[in-house]
């Protein structure tokens, strides 16, 4: 059962349609259309709603649910696919090709 609350959550602060691909800063964990903060970002670095400078956007495919109909099965089945979190931090995309470079050197070498 929904509430008025989680319908606003479920609402962008920027565009004010509902969230589909949502993004979520790193700040303060609120969410947004992707492409509303994403554009956002390039003129801002603070949240919309708590002005709370963040540094990371994760984009995050929202759960989703999908029900068989009665009428071709016995039993109603859900499905649930996990969220999908994708965020690019360089830092750790450096660290893991060093941890590569280095063990290949080593392998090389040995």
């Amino acid at each position: 059962m929904k509430t008025r609350f989680m319908e606003k959550a479920e609402l962008c602060a920027i565009c004010y349609n509902q969230i589909e691909l949502q993004g979520c800063v790193d700040s303060c964990g609120h969410q947004f259309c992707f492409s509303c903060i994403h554009k956002w970002s390039e003129t801002e670095n603070t949240c919309p709603i708590c002005k709370a400078r963040f540094f990371k956007i994760t984009k995050v495919q929202k759960r989703k649910h999908y029900r068989i109909p009665l009428s071709k099965q016995k039993k109603v089945h859900h499905v649930h696919h996990k969220n999908q979190s994708t965020s690019i931090d360089f830092l750790t995309l450096l660290q893991a090709a060093e941890r590569i470079l280095t063990h290949e050197l080593h392998l090389l070498f040995k």
